[in-house]
């Protein structure tokens, strides 16, 4: 027989325009899908702002396999000794503004901001006796592997919650969600007040992964950690992201492989880095006032289908590589490698390989391949018709969440159109996890009603110092949950 463990179960109540009542789900969690960076950034958050006095719901992942699992060798889209793009001090907590609590002069902004520092990528660091080796090594980009290290660290020191397992179902229930979450054999129901979905998803490239001569993503650098196999000479990488700029360069600078990439534009672009772009990732205010075809541009430039400068950097230091202009709409295999369709200005073209890497990428919208049919109703309700990539980030509100559904669905990767292109990445954690957060209490002036919860001080109750990781979650998941 399946075993089933569930949430607290919440009542139910009716607003005036009918919709449920989500704000009456008492204790329920907030349930993220994947234990990443966006999951352990709420966790951490939801854990500081417990402790200082706020009413916000605790954080419960969702995993499959493990806390931070595609950062690692063999699990995700790495091999773990691939650098961060992004810089390290951006960390769970950038970028530490904790103006949504409270005015600047209310104490409260920098204790929940010292209480975050406990989180942050220094002290990790300092938790492990290297900060002054990184400092004096000139603050270099960690790998992939050490980033893990630091996210398994922050996710344990804030004791989030994991259910192992993976989703098959999400169904609107209660005025909440119910997960339907598979662990072999057992079937578990775990329900929470709203639904945080990150991570890329599976894989969805443009042409079909036979495993062998045409990989995807997680197909490569799974087979990148036992070796490339010495016939793999010729390779062709589609995709002009930065998730193929990582693997042209394994391939063309550590593997020593002729590549082309295939993209669609005339040339391979840089990401733009300058403090221009970058304000906007750190602090979307004024975002919304750009015309949307504005923000489609920025957004275009500076974050989808180009390589970071450090990656162009490394590939200009070989001759290995060509590109090709164009899009694949096919493959035909042969004993003698694969033949890839690419069409450009109205022609195709052939290019042999003895390998193909599709470094596409996944959907954004393959969550909807859950849903259950009363949250696929909703959201078809929600966006006026299908659920298409661009109804659904035109319909994300300030919370991160398709505005207009009974019970919160946040989307942090489709939010960066409508609001700030540092949501969808690892620019501006802190800022997610506060816009996340807030959207759960009453939309008035939050710093009053933090002073009164903590009698006005928010360092210290009863004459003792609270802990900085706040209270230890009480154990409403049976069965399956782990520290």
């Amino acid at each position: 027989m399946p075993q089933s463990s569930t949430l607290s179960a919440p009542h139910e109540s009716e607003t005036r325009d009918g919709a449920r009542n989500t704000a009456d789900l008492g204790g329920a969690p907030l349930l993220v899908l994947g234990a990443g960076p966006k999951a352990i950034a709420l966790a951490a958050k939801s854990s500081v702002l417990r402790a200082a006095g706020f009413d916000v719901p605790e954080v419960v992942a969702v995993e499959r396999d493990r806390t931070a699992a595609n950062w690692r060798e063999g699990r995700g889209w790495t091999n773990g000794r691939q650098r961060l793009g992004t810089l390290p001090e951006k960390d769970l907590g950038f970028p530490y503004d904790c103006a949504t609590w409270g005015d600047l002069d209310d104490p409260v902004i920098g204790e929940i901001a010292h209480r975050m520092s406990g989180y942050s990528w220094s002290g990790f660091l300092l938790s492990r006796g290297v900060y002054a080796r990184w400092i004096d090594r000139g603050r270099p980009q960690p790998t992939h592997r050490e980033w893990a290290d630091y996210l398994e660290w922050a996710a344990d020191r804030a004791g989030m919650r994991t259910v192992n397992g993976e989703v098959r179902r999400a169904e609107l229930v209660d005025g909440g969600w119910q997960l339907t979450v598979h662990e072999g054999p057992a079937r578990n129901l775990v329900h929470g007040r709203g639904l945080l979905i990150s991570g890329p998803g599976p894989t969805s490239g443009t042409v079909p992964a036979d495993g062998v001569r045409v990989l995807d993503t997680g197909g490569f650098w799974r087979l990148a950690v036992t070796g490339l196999p010495d016939w793999a000479e010729r390779v062709v990488v589609v995709g002009a992201g930065e998730t193929a700029g990582t693997i042209v360069r394994e391939l063309a600078l550590v593997m020593d492989r002729e590549v082309t990439v295939v993209a669609p534009r005339a040339t391979l672009y840089s990401r733009g880095e300058s403090p221009f772009e970058n304000r906007y990732y750190s602090d979307p205010t004024g975002w919304d006032g750009l015309s949307q075809a504005d923000r489609q541009e920025f957004i275009r430039r500076t974050d989808r289908a180009v390589f970071s400068q450090e990656v162009q950097r490394d590939l200009a230091l070989t001759s290995k590589i060509s590109w090709m202009p164009g899009r694949v709409v096919g493959t035909r295999g042969g004993d003698d490698g694969v033949a890839v369709e690419v069409a450009y200005g109205g022609r195709q073209h052939i290019r042999h390989a003895d390998l193909v890497v599709d470094a596409t990428g996944g959907s954004p919208l393959w969550f909807t391949r859950i849903l259950g049919p009363r949250a696929e109703h909703a959201l078809r309700a929600a966006l006026g018709g299908a659920a298409t990539r661009d109804r659904v980030e035109q319909s994300i509100g300030t919370s991160l969440a398709v505005d207009g559904l009974p019970a919160p669905l946040h989307l942090p990767n489709l939010a960066g159109l409508a609001q700030g292109p540092g949501f969808p990445n690892l620019s501006s954690l802190g800022l997610l996890s506060d816009r996340v957060l807030a959207g759960y209490l009453p939309r008035h002036h939050v710093a009053p009603a933090a002073a009164a919860r903590t009698g006005g001080d928010v360092t210290h109750r009863a004459g003792r110092p609270t802990d900085p990781t706040g209270p230890a979650a009480s154990a409403v998941i049976r069965g399956t949950a782990h520290r």
